[in-house]
């Protein structure tokens, strides 16, 4: 296999990655944002917003990963 197709299989499967990545912390996101619409304590609520937050950073920088990965 050539070096070309390699950097290519390589990058395709990056890609899928940060795909599979993304789509599974939407998921979580989902999971978290019920789980947080139930809870009434609020040392539990505060956890919810701490993982929410967490989470949310984690998926905007795989998002940002993924279009910086799209351009180039």
């Amino acid at each position: 296999m050539s070096n070309a197709r390699k950097a290519t299989r390589a990058r395709q499967l990056e890609q899928k990655q940060l795909y599979n990545e993304v789509y599974s912390l939407r998921c979580t996101l989902d999971e978290l944002y019920a789980r947080f619409d139930m809870v009434t304590d609020e040392s539990q609520v505060d956890a919810c917003i701490y993982e929410l937050n967490a989470t949310l950073a984690k998926y905007d920088y795989t998002l940002k990963c993924l279009k910086a990965f799209d351009v180039s």
